[in-house]
C-alpha cells in the first residue's frame, strides 16, 4: 500500500521535473535486503567482458529464483556502440548532430507487412531493418550531396566502448572486478532465499566462460547460522544446568523425571505453535526460548512438589487421584496467575516499534507461547504423570540441602522476631542501591559482532572515479597485511540502480575476517579495529568511519547517515547550516568517546558553467534549447536506440569523440548550426566558468539539512549524547531564527523505544495489580507481593553496573521481564499463607510453617530460572552480546528478589497480619 503512495507521489512529481530526468522505484525490499555478495573476476578479462557476463548470464538466471527481487549489478563497464562524430566532418556536409540521432534511431526498424497468400498457404510478410553489427550502423545514409549518399561512416567512427559510470569495484587489491548484489523481496526468508541462491550459482559456475569466476564474498546466512548456534548452545546448555538442579533438589528420582519432562515437552509443542504462526527460527525467537528456559519448569515444580507433599502424609483409605486432584486445586489458582503475569508483562514488547519492534516482538511471542504451553503441561500433564509413576514415599531432601533448608527456617525466625532489623536492613538495601543510578551509562542496543568490519572512505568532492579505484586497491593491499583479514572489497560510487547513492568520492571497504582461531595475534576485534584506524589515518586527505555491514546500512536506514551518532542542523541557507556543522565537529572531536568525527560534504565541488548569452543567441536566430541540444548530444552523449545481439541489448549512443571535447579550449571550439545554416563557435554564444558548487543538498521531511557525524567507542551512547547536548547548546542559541538541531541515528531508536515503554509499562503493571487481586482475594495482599518489584530492581541495577553494562533496549526488556518473575513466586507463597490462615493456622505458624513447606519449591523456581540463564551470561559467539544484557538482568534480580520472598515478605506479612488475613 505504501510503495502504491509512492509511486502516485512520484507520477505527480514527474510532471515538475526537467525533460530527461525519470525517477524509478527501488527494488520490493528493505534497505537491509542485500543477503548475499560476490565478485566476477578473470585473468586477462575486461572489466567489460566482465560486466556482460553479469548482466546476462549471472544475472538472469538468479533473478527467477523465488524470494529475489533484484539483482544488483556494481562495476564493471558497460558495454554500447558509440557513434564518435567528427565536428569537422559534420561541417564539411552541413549536417547537424540531431540529423545523426535521428538517422542512426530511423535505420534500425524491423516492421510487419501482414499476409501474403499463396495458393494454399500463407507468408507472414516482415521488412528487415535492423542493425546486427557495426557494418550496418556504417551504412546508415544521413543525406544525399550532389547525388551521392553520406553514410554514418563519412562522419563518425562506430566503436565499442563503455558507458559513463559512477561506480566501481575492486577486491584484494588486484584491480577492478564486478560485483552482483542479491536483494532479497520483503519478507521472504533469508537463510531460504540464501540455500536456493547458492545451489543456482554451483550451476551458473558451469556455464560461465573460460577463466571467469563467481567467489561469494558476503553471506548473510554465515551470521544468522552463528547466531543461531549460540542461542541453540544457551537453550540446550540452559536446559542440561535445568536438569541438574532438579535432581539435585528432589531426592525422589520419579519426581524429578516427571518435571524434567515437562521441559522437552513444552519446547517441542512451542515449536509446533511457532510454525503455526509463522515464526521463524532466528537469534532472538530462539532467544525467547532460551530466556524462558528456567521459567517453563516453575509452574510444574510447584504443581508435582505440592502433589508429592500430599501423597507423603496420605492414609490408606485416602484415593491417590482424589489426593492429586486436592493438591492440584490448592495450587492451581496462584501458578495459573503467576504464569499470566509474566504473560501480561510481555505485553509492552509489542508495542515497540522501528527496529527495536523487529527485534524483540518475536522474542517476546516465543516466550509468551512457551510460558502459556507451560501452565497447560503443569495443570494437565504433570498431574496425569504424578498419578500413574508417583508412589507414596517419605518427604526426604539430600543432606546439604536439608542443612541449607534448616539454616533458613532458623533465619526466618530470627527476622521474624526482630522486624524493624530486617526492614531497616531491606529499605537500607533499596536506598543504597538508588546511589548507583548515576553510574549507568544507556545505550540503545549492544553492538551485534558481524564477524566482519566495514570501512567509508571519504576524498574530496572532485575526485575521479579512476584516481578514488587506485587509492581503494592501495588500501586493500594495506589492509591485506592485518593476518586477520581474508578478503577485502572496494565499493566506489554508487552502482546505476543503486539503494545507497554515493558519489565517486566515497567508497565502502568490507573486509572479510578469517575465523578467530585462525588470527593467531592475540588481538580481539576492537583491538583490531583500532590498529586498523591507526595504520590508515597516516595516510593523508582521506577522512575513515569503522562500522560493520548491516549495523552501517541500519544507521543509514535511521538518520541517512552512517554513524551511530548524527547532529542535524536544519534551515534555509546551507552556508550558515554548514558554518553550524563546522563547529559541532570541532566540538564533537573534543569529546570523550568520539571517533570518526565528519560533516556531510555540501561544498568544495567545482564545476563548469556555461554561461549561454541570450543576446548573442538571438542575433544568431538559435534558441537556448538549440545550444544545450549541442551541449548534451556532444559531450554527455544521446541514445538513439539499440543494437540486439541474440538475447542481449546494447545501446547505441551519438557523442563526440574524447579529442572534440576533452577540454575546455576543444568545448569552446563545438559548433552550433543556426537556422540559416551558418555555424557558430559555442565561444561566441556562451561563456566557460569554472566555479564552486554544492557537492550535495540534503533534505528531509522538506527541509534542507546538514550533518555532523560521530561513531561512539568505549563510552555509553546515553552519557556522550547528554555531553554533546550541554556543550552544543550555546552553538544552538546562536542559530538564527527559523533554524534547528535534532539529533539522529542510535539516539533517536534509544528515545522512541524508552519512551513507549515509559507508556505502556504503567499500564502492564495495572494489569499485575488486577491479576494479584483476582489471584489472591485482596488489595493488602497484592500491594504486599508487589514490594518485591523494587528489590528484584536493586538486584537488576546491581548487576548492570557490576558488569559495567549500559542499559540498552535489551537489559530495559530484561528489566520488564523481572518485574513478572520478581511477583512469580510472592504469588504462590502468599496463596499458600491465606489456605493456612482458612484452616485456623495462627500469624506465627502460618509464616513458618508455610516458608518451611514452600522453600525447597520456591528456592527451586528461582534456581532453575537463575541457572538456566547462565550460559547467555557467559556465551561468546555472534549474537551473544544481545542476549547478555537479559540475562544479566534477570539474574541479578532473582537474587534480590528471592532473598525478598524468602525473608521480608513473610516478616511484613507476619507484621501486618490483620490486614493481609482472609475475611
Amino acid at each position: 500500500w505504501t510503495r502504491q503512495i509512492v509511486f502516485e507521489r512520484l507520477s505527480l512529481a514527474r510532471e515538475q521535473l526537467p525533460p530527461g530526468v525519470e525517477p524509478e522505484l527501488g527494488p520490493l525490499s528493505t534497505g537491509l535486503g542485500e543477503i548475499l555478495q560476490y565478485t566476477l573476476e578473470g585473468e586477462g578479462k575486461s572489466a567489460m567482458e566482465l560486466r556482460t557476463v553479469q548482466d546476462w548470464i549471472v544475472a538472469p538466471l538468479l533473478k527467477p529464483i523465488p524470494g529475489v527481487n533484484e539483482v544488483n549489478s556494481f562495476g564493471g563497464e558497460v558495454k554500447q556502440y558509440q557513434v564518435l562524430i567528427s565536428p569537422e566532418k559534420l561541417l564539411k556536409y552541413d549536417l547537424t548532430v540531431n540529423e545523426v540521432v535521428e538517422a542512426v534511431e530511423q535505420g534500425n526498424a524491423n516492421a510487419g507487412g501482414g499476409v501474403v497468400v499463396r495458393g494454399w498457404e500463407q507468408l507472414y510478410l516482415r521488412g528487415v531493418g535492423l542493425m546486427k553489427d557495426i557494418p550496418d550502423i556504417e551504412r546508415i545514409v544521413l543525406k544525399s550531396k550532389d547525388g551521392s549518399p553520406v553514410y554514418v561512416r563519412d562522419v563518425a567512427d562506430v566503436v565499442i566502448g563503455a558507458e559513463p559510470r559512477q561506480g566501481a569495484v575492486s577486491r584484494d587489491g588486484q584491480g577492478e572486478a564486478v560485483a552482483g548484489m542479491i536483494i532479497m523481496l520483503k519478507g521472504a526468508n533469508s537463510e531460504d532465499v540464501v540455500s536456493r541462491v547458492k545451489e543456482s550459482i554451483g550451476k551458473i559456475r558451469s556455464t560461465l566462460p573460460e577463466g571467469v569466476k563467481l567467489n561469494v564474498f558476503y553471506d548473510r546466512t554465515s551470521l544468522i547460522e552463528a547466531c543461531i548456534k549460540t542461542v541453540v548452545d544457551a537453550l540446550l546448555e540452559g536446559g542440561i544446568f535445568v536438569i541438574l538442579i532438579l535432581f539435585l533438589f528432589v531426592a525422589e528420582f520419579r519426581t524429578a523425571l516427571i518435571v524434567v519432562f515437562s521441559l522437552p515437552l513444552t519446547f517441542l509443542v512451542s515449536f509446533i505453535l511457532m510454525g503455526s504462526a509463522g515464526i521463524s527460527s532466528n537469534l532472538m525467537s530462539l532467544g525467547g526460548l532460551a530466556f524462558s528456559v528456567g521459567m517453563v519448569v516453575d509452574g510444574s515444580i510447584v504443581v508435582v512438589e505440592n502433589i508429592r507433599r500430599h501423597l507423603a502424609h496420605r492414609t490408606e483409605k485416602e484415593h491417590k487421584r482424589r489426593i492429586v486432584a486436592e493438591a492440584l486445586v490448592e495450587v492451581a489458582k496462584p501458578v495459573a496467575f503467576s504464569i499470566l503475569i509474566i504473560a501480561i508483562i510481555l505485553v509492552p514488547l509489542f508495542t515497540l516499534q522501528g527496529i527495536e519492534g523487529k527485534m524483540f516482538a518475536p522474542l517476546a511471542a516465543t516466550m509468551l507461547l512457551a510460558m502459556l504451553v507451560s501452565l497447560v503441561v503443569a495443570l494437565t500433564v504433570i498431574p496425569v504423570l504424578s498419578d500413574v509413576f508417583l508412589k507414596q514415599v517419605p518427604e526426604k531432601e539430600f543432606g546439604f540441602i536439608h542443612r541449607f533448608h534448616r539454616a533458613y527456617v532458623r533465619l526466618l525466625g530470627r527476622a521474624v522476631r526482630h522486624p524493624a532489623v530486617t526492614l531497616g536492613s531491606s529499605g537500607g538495601v533499596l536506598v543504597a542501591s538508588l546511589a548507583l543510578l548515576p553510574f549507568m551509562g544507556t545505550t540503545f542496543m549492544p553492538e551485534l559482532d558481524e564477524g566482519s568490519i566495514a570501512v567509508n572512505v571519504v576524498r574530496l568532492p572532485n575526485a575521479s572515479l579512476e584516481g578514488s579505484v587506485k587509492v581503494a586497491t592501495f588500501l586493500e593491499q594495506r589492509l591485506l597485511m592485518f593476518p586477520e583479514v581474508d578478503t577485502v572489497v572496494s565499493k566506489t560510487g554508487r552502482a546505476e540502480i543503486s539503494e545507497d547513492p554515493m558519489g565517486p568520492e566515497q567508497t565502502d571497504i568490507f573486509i572479510m575476517l578469517k575465523p578467530r582461531k585462525q588470527w593467531g595475534t592475540g588481538r580481539d576485534k576492537p583491538e583490531l579495529v583500532e590498529a586498523i584506524q591507526k595504520e590508515l589515518a597516516q595516510l593523508p586527505g582521506l577522512r575513515f568511519s569503522f562500522s560493520q555491514p548491516i549495523a552501517l546500512r541500519v544507521n543509514e536506514l535511521i538518520s541517512g547517515v552512517k554513524s551511530d551518532l548524527a547532529v542535524k542542523v536544519f534551515g534555509p541557507d546551507l552556508e550558515v547550516l554548514e558554518q553550524f556543522a563546522d563547529r559541532a565537529a570541532t566540538t564533537l572531536s573534543g569529546i570523550e568517546g568520539a571517533r570518526d568525527v565528519k560533516v556531510e560534504q555540501v561544498s568544495g565541488m567545482s564545476q563548469l558553467d556555461v554561461v549561454i548569452d541570450r543576446e548573442a543567441v538571438a542575433r544568431h536566430g538559435l534558441t537556448i534549447g538549440d545550444v544545450n541540444a549541442v551541449i548534451e548530444t556532444a559531450v554527455a552523449g544521446k541514445q538513439a536506440t539499440t543494437l540486439i545481439e541474440e538475447q542481449r541489448r546494447f545501446a547505441v549512443v551519438v557523442r563526440f569523440p574524447l579529442s572534440a571535447r576533452g577540454d575546455l579550449p576543444e568545448l569552446e571550439r563545438l559548433l552550433v548550426m543556426a537556422p540559416d545554416g551558418e555555424h557558430v563557435p559555442l565561444s561566441q554564444i556562451a561563456d566557460f566558468q569554472v566555479v564552486e558548487a554544492p557537492a550535495q543538498v540534503s533534505r528531509e521531511n522538506g527541509m534542507r539539512r546538514v550533518v555532523a557525524e560521530a561513531n561512539i567507542r568505549g563510552r555509553d551512547l546515553g552519557g556522550f549524547v547528554s555531553e554533546v547536548q550541554q556543550k552544543l547548546a550555546p552553538l544552538v542559541k546562536e542559530l538564527p531564527s527559523g533554524y534547528y538541531v535534532e539529533y539522529g541515528g542510535q539516539f533517536e531508536n534509544q528515545q522512541r523505544a524508552m519512551r513507549q515503554l515509559a507508556l505502556v509499562v504503567p499500564i502492564a503493571l495495572l494489569l499485575i495489580m488486577v491479576l494479584l487481586y483476582l489471584a489472591l482475594g485482596s488489595i493488602w495482599n497484592a500491594l504486599l507481593v508487589l514490594l518485591n518489584l523494587p528489590f528484584a530492581l536493586v538486584g537488576g541495577v546491581v548487576a548492570v553496573v557490576a558488569f559495567q553494562m549500559p542499559v540498552s533496549v535489551s537489559a530495559a526488556i530484561a528489566f520488564i521481564v523481572l518485574l513478572g518473575v520478581a511477583v512469580q513466586n510472592g504469588v504462590v507463597l502468599v496463596a499458600f499463607f491465606r489456605q493456612l490462615q482458612e484452616q485456623g493456622e495462627s500469624v506465627a505458624d502460618t509464616v513458618l510453617k508455610g516458608c518451611d513447606l514452600r522453600f525447597r519449591p520456591l528456592l527451586m523456581t528461582a534456581l532453575t530460572s537463575f541457572i538456566g540463564h547462565l550460559p547467555m551470561l557467559y556465551a561468546t559467539g555472534s549474537g551473544a552480546d544481545i542476549q547478555k544484557p537479559l540475562a544479566v538482568v534477570v539474574m541479578g534480580g532473582l537474587i534480590t528478589s528471592t532473598l525478598l520472598t524468602l525473608i521480608v515478605l513473610p516478616t511484613i506479612y507476619s507484621l501486618f497480619a490483620k490486614r493481609f488475613a482472609p475475611a
